[in-house]
């Protein structure tokens, strides 16, 4: 429970230190794909890939070469299993020279291509919280400051694990179900 406490406190900090945003770059390849059922990785005689299904004009995978029907194996050596996979790995990568391997009428290729930038970038961090009063502040801090040690310890010996969460989960409930039934009986008394 004293972790819970201590995130009431520490959430809306992080959100106010927060509300000061950034641009973020993303890189940009220009396709379109869909993920490859298992018969389609069987007729193709693959274990994985990604079909591109449509290809940006005047994009990056154009100038590169890259057609629609070519099977996305495999970008700078990092096997692509999904489309989720392909975005992660070109989204990181603004205005760099990456290997994209494409599977392309039963033979493999290895095409050199210079990852675009996305134009409208996105911000890292869109919103904003109303300013903390600095009365708030200063109680958040000196909570900080007293909980410091004690906190310290709980998070040494705590394993933090799925297991451990879900159960606070569920004492979470329960207190709030008991704290419902409280409510419900001094409603239902007056």
């Amino acid at each position: 429970m004293k972790i819970v406490r201590i995130l009431a406190v520490l959430v809306p900090m992080l959100a106010f230190a927060a509300s000061d945003s950034t641009a973020a770059r993303r890189g940009w390849l220009g396709v379109y794909t869909e993920d490859l059922s298992k018969p389609m990785l069987i007729a193709l005689n693959a274990d994985h890939g990604v079909l591109v299904t449509n290809v940006g004009e005047q994009s990056p995978a154009e100038k590169s070469g890259i057609e629609v029907g070519d099977v996305i194996m495999s970008l700078d050596g990092d096997t692509m299993t999904d489309g989720s996979a392909l975005r992660w790995a070109v989204r990181d990568r603004p205005d760099e020279k990456v290997v994209v391997k494409v599977l392309r009428r039963g033979k493999e290729k290895k095409l050199g291509v210079r990852l675009g930038v996305r134009e409208a970038a996105e911000q890292t961090f869109n919103f904003e919280w109303p300013a903390m009063p600095r009365e708030a502040l200063l109680k958040a801090e000196q909570a900080l400051k007293e909980a410091g040690p004690s906190l310290k310890r709980e998070f040494g010996r705590s394993d933090l694990s799925l297991d451990s969460l879900r159960e606070e989960l569920r004492q979470l409930k329960k207190d709030l179900g008991e704290l419902r039934k409280k409510l419900t009986e001094k409603t239902k008394s007056e």
